[in-house]
Formats: C-alpha cells, sequence, structure tokens
C-alpha cells in the first residue's frame, strides 16, 4: 500500500515539474518574441535600442509576465533560494495569478478591439494575454492554494497594480506616450483616468477574491 502511495506521489511530482517546467518555456518564449518584436519595430522607426527597452518595460502585461515567469523559472530549477522561497509562497503565487488574471481579463475587454495583429505579433499576443494566464492559473491550482489564506491579503495584493499605475501615469504626464489608452489624461482628463483606475482596481479585488475563496473551500493538501 506504501508503495502505491510512494508511486503514485512520484508520477504526481514529475507531471508538476513537467507543467512548470512548460509553461515556463512558454512564458519566456512569449516574452523574449515581444521583446524581439519591440527591437525591430524601434529600429524601423530609428529610435534605438535604449527606446525600445524603455518602450518594452513600459507595459503592466510585460512586467506581470515578467514576474510569473521568474515564478515558474525558479520553481522549475528546484534550487532553495530567497527569492525562490519568496516566489513559491502560497500568497504571492495567488496574487500573481490575480494579476495574470487581470492581464487578460482587462486586455479582452478593453483592448482587443483596438487592433489586429498578425504573424508573429498574433503568436505574441495570444501567448502574452490569453495563454499565459491560464498556465499560470493552472500552476496556482497546485502550488497556490492555501485553505488558511485571508480576504486580508487582498490589501498587500493590490499595492502592485497601484504601484503600476502610478508609474504609467508618471510617465505619460513625464512626455512619454502613455501605455494604456484608458489612462490617457490628455485624451480623457483626470477624473475619467482616475475612474478607469478604480474600476479596474475594483476588478483585480475581485479577482482576487475568487480566488481566496476557491482556495479556502480546496483541502489542505497531506502531510509528507
Amino acid at each position: 500500500m506504501l508503495r502505491g502511495k510512494s508511486v503514485n506521489h512520484s508520477s504526481q511530482s514529475r507531471w508538476k515539474a513537467g507543467y512548470t517546467g512548460f509553461a515556463a518555456l512558454t512564458f519566456w518564449f512569449a516574452l523574449i518574441l515581444q521583446l524581439i518584436l519591440s527591437l525591430q519595430r524601434s529600429y524601423a522607426g530609428g529610435t534605438g535600442i535604449l527606446h525600445a527597452l524603455w518602450s518594452y518595460f513600459a507595459y503592466f502585461t510585460i512586467l506581470t509576465n515578467l514576474l510569473a515567469a521568474s515564478a515558474l523559472a525558479l520553481r522549475a530549477l528546484g534550487r532553495r533560494s530567497p527569492s525562490g522561497d519568496f516566489f513559491s509562497r502560497p500568497s504571492v503565487v495567488t496574487a500573481l495569478s490575480a494579476c495574470m488574471l487581470l492581464v487578460g481579463i482587462a486586455y479582452h475587454l478593453l483592448l482587443r478591439h483596438t487592433w489586429q495583429p498578425e504573424g508573429w505579433h498574433w503568436l505574441a499576443d495570444v501567448l502574452l494575454h490569453s495563454l499565459d494566464p491560464v498556465l499560470f492559473l493552472g500552476y496556482w491550482w497546485w502550488a497556490g492554494r492555501d485553505s488558511a489564506m485571508s480576504y486580508s491579503a487582498i490589501a498587500t495584493w493590490i499595492v502592485y497594480p497601484l504601484a503600476y499605475f502610478a508609474y504609467a501615469l508618471a510617465r505619460g504626464l513625464g512626455g512619454d506616450a502613455y501605455a494604456y489608452p484608458f489612462i490617457d489624461v490628455g485624451a480623457l482628463g483626470f477624473a475619467r483616468v482616475l475612474g478607469n483606475a478604480v474600476v479596474i482596481a475594483a476588478g483585480f479585488v475581485v479577482v482576487a477574491a475568487i480566488l481566496i475563496a476557491l482556495a479556502r473551500r480546496a483541502p489542505r493538501p497531506p502531510p509528507a
């Protein structure tokens, strides 16, 4: 009986390791592909590499995918480190999952209709905004659920989206192009932009609360 349990546990461990490795590779492929496309666009426009990098790191999608890709890569490598321990915490995995879901939901509701990507641009678009959020949600399902998680954690998690909003707003007010049309103060005005931010923040809270509710209903994994 013990042998059967051991074999089953080993099979599950291999499956989880394989899933994490596949997800990490998918995330990094999407990020590198988008970086190459950004460099190509910058080269064609004659603005240079630094401008391409500056534009690349302007987006919540890129920054959030980078954080999630780092969490997956550290888990896939399996080496103990302060950063690995941090990114493997259920609260951190859940927060990142909520942010990745926000990426996908906000894009498909607010931005998908604004352009029609083709070729490699289409692939990067699908990976970053559609597949990656789903893959990370699957990772959260077995690595981030914790029935002891409290709803009060959302107050800490929302700091990252709010910090990004301040960062993106500062870039736009400083003369850079606004990363997203719904935070364009010049076109919409401060009141409209702040209203949009409140709605998106409320959406994040709802998504995070749903994840916590699911986690609290799920049984804790049995002790090793």
